[in-house]
């Protein structure tokens, strides 16, 4: 559809994604049970941003703490982790050259998940754990999911892409499995309650302090991707070519590991386990903008970013005033769209 457009266009129409998601975060905050001014809410954003008094205050301090204390950062979370994990999906389908690869059937998400439950389950009965944040522990278990995926799948030396995802299921099964256990097993109600989030999904629990560390993980591993993108493209043609040409297999292999487990973990830490994001969304680009990860990779991120937006906007709306947890929309939203898409004819994963 756009796979022979010029640069120019390309970085007009990616203007364009980002004018559109702005478009989309702004209708995000504006969406709630408080009902606000659409103006107030760009006035409220370009006080806070200056710190001064550019516009006039006609709100309340309610209206300031809803829109810059609550929903803002939540947005900006939303958008950070909806191109994260696009990102994730684009580098580990191109490492192992499966169409299936994605931090959620790879089991990354659900490692990470576990990481982030035994940390809140066990920081108060063991005093080692105190010190370790969720985000760390959810690092720590995307990377050992991750090592365990890649042993199995044959990391060490040619990967089998069958054997590669249903080793995923495995694991995503055993973490899920050990989830399910430790929240079972405690005695802590209210810690029950809040290790549930990360088993559904949610960005009620946004704030400040995660949009930081969300935009540095996401800006530094978006450059590595793109410095690495030609290398990524010779993954796609299989590992005898790219060592032909030069490319170092097994370090393009740790650093992929390494980048999407630290993006996986991070994200996972602030939302919870959200599925198809990192499956769909780079189908849906590689369909649009072709396989030239110099241009699908900011194309798709721009992309995964409104679709979870829109899709955290569903979710307040479809039963409000309560909200339905983000997998369950990803899921009901995706899933459908991907298999009318693998219906086309003429659909490929590497063309």
């Amino acid at each position: 559809m756009l796979k022979h457009i010029k640069k120019s266009t390309f970085l007009l129409i990616c203007l364009g994604m980002f004018v559109v998601l702005l478009g989309a975060m702004v209708l995000g905050i504006n969406l709630g049970a408080v009902e606000l001014r659409p103006d107030w809410i760009s006035k409220i954003i370009v006080n806070n941003i200056t710190g001064r008094e550019v516009f006039l205050q006609e709100w309340g301090k309610s209206a300031q703490s809803i829109v810059w204390g609550m929903r803002f950062p939540k947005v900006i979370v939303c958008a950070c982790v909806g191109a994260g994990l696009t990102l994730t999906g684009i580098l580990m389908q191109a490492m192992t050259r499966n169409s299936l690869a994605d931090p959620y059937i790879l089991g990354i998400s659900s490692g990470a998940s576990t990481g982030a439950t035994a940390i809140l389950l066990m920081a108060g009965a063991f005093p080692i754990f105190q010190n370790i944040t969720v985000g760390a522990g959810a690092f720590a278990g995307a990377m050992l999911s991750s090592v365990i995926v890649m042993i199995l799948g044959g990391a060490s030396g040619r990967f089998s892409p069958g054997k590669l995802v249903l080793s995923g299921t495995a694991v995503s099964a055993i973490f899920h499995a050990v989830t399910n256990l430790l929240i079972f097993l405690s005695p802590d109600k209210r810690k029950v309650s809040s290790a549930l989030f990360w088993m559904e999904g949610s960005f009620s629990s946004a704030e400040w302090k995660d949009v930081l560390p969300a935009i540095l993980t996401l800006a530094a591993i978006f450059c590595v991707a793109m410095l690495l993108n030609r290398s990524l493209d010779t993954l796609l043609l299989g590992e005898d070519i790219a060592i032909t040409v030069g490319v170092n297999v097994h370090l393009m292999k740790l650093i992929i590991v390494v980048s999407s487990s630290l993006i996986t973990g991070i994200m996972v830490s602030m939302s919870g386990c959200i599925g198809f994001v990192g499956l769909i969304v780079p189908h849906i680009a590689r369909t649009m903008i072709g396989t030239v990860h110099r241009r699908m990779i900011p194309f798709a991120m721009l992309l995964g970013a409104i679709f979870m937006v829109l899709a955290d906007m569903f979710a307040r709306i479809i039963v409000a005033p309560s909200e339905l947890p983000i997998g369950v929309v990803t899921a009901l939203l995706g899933a459908p769209f991907f298999l009318a898409m693998l219906r086309k004819s003429g659909y490929s994963f590497s063309k």
